[in-house]
């Protein structure tokens, strides 16, 4: 019983700790103002939390008018299914393009939907091997001011367990309390 338990926390140990360590870095980017809006320039910028998701803020001061393009590379630690949303709150701003290219994305599911807009999502959680992808966005401006700012993030964030998923995960939970409450019988000493 004393195994089963320390197997059981173990398991749980090992699954958040790689969790825990899921890490999203920027290794280069283009278009983003340096330092307070370019993720590369300026580390602080991306928040890797420890649930495994993660924030890549990001700027661009002065807002080119009409149409900006921007885009900045990150390398993914752990592999997972993930959900992208890409937003901004910059009155004027719309996206017209959003898409993450590389490691084990294809176009056809890393392409974000909601265009033109000013939050766009990938249509359904995508899987992400841990590889280094590339995430690039465009759109228009239409502020007439020469210091219109536009500032926004991309948040990548672990998708919820499928029902079956948390079906299969209760059945092992209530399989190892079972075994933990099992009861053996005592041997008794036979004569000969």
């Amino acid at each position: 019983m004393r195994k089963l338990l320390l197997t059981a926390v173990g398991a749980v140990a090992v699954a958040t700790a790689s969790m825990a360590s899921a890490a999203v870095t920027v290794t280069a980017s283009s278009g983003l103002s340096a330092p307070n809006g370019d993720p590369f320039a300026n580390p602080s910028l991306v928040i890797n939390y420890a649930d495994g998701s993660s924030t890549v803020q990001y700027g661009i001061q002065p807002v080119p008018n009409p149409t900006f393009n921007a885009s900045f590379t990150f390398t993914n630690t752990i592999a997972g299914v993930y959900n992208v949303v890409l937003q901004t709150s910059t009155t004027g701003v719309v996206f017209t393009s959003g898409a993450l290219t590389g490691g084990s994305c294809a176009p056809a599911f890393c392409t974000l939907g909601g265009l033109p807009g000013t939050n766009l999502a990938l249509p359904a959680p995508v899987y992400l091997a841990a590889a280094t992808y590339t995430f690039a966005f465009g759109g228009n401006n239409s502020s007439t001011s020469l210091a219109s700012t536009l500032n926004g993030n991309v948040t990548i964030t672990p998708a919820v367990p499928e029902p079956a998923a948390w079906a299969m995960m209760l059945i092992g939970f209530g399989g190892i309390g079972l075994a933990m409450r099992r009861r053996r019988r005592p041997a008794l000493a036979q004569i000969a």
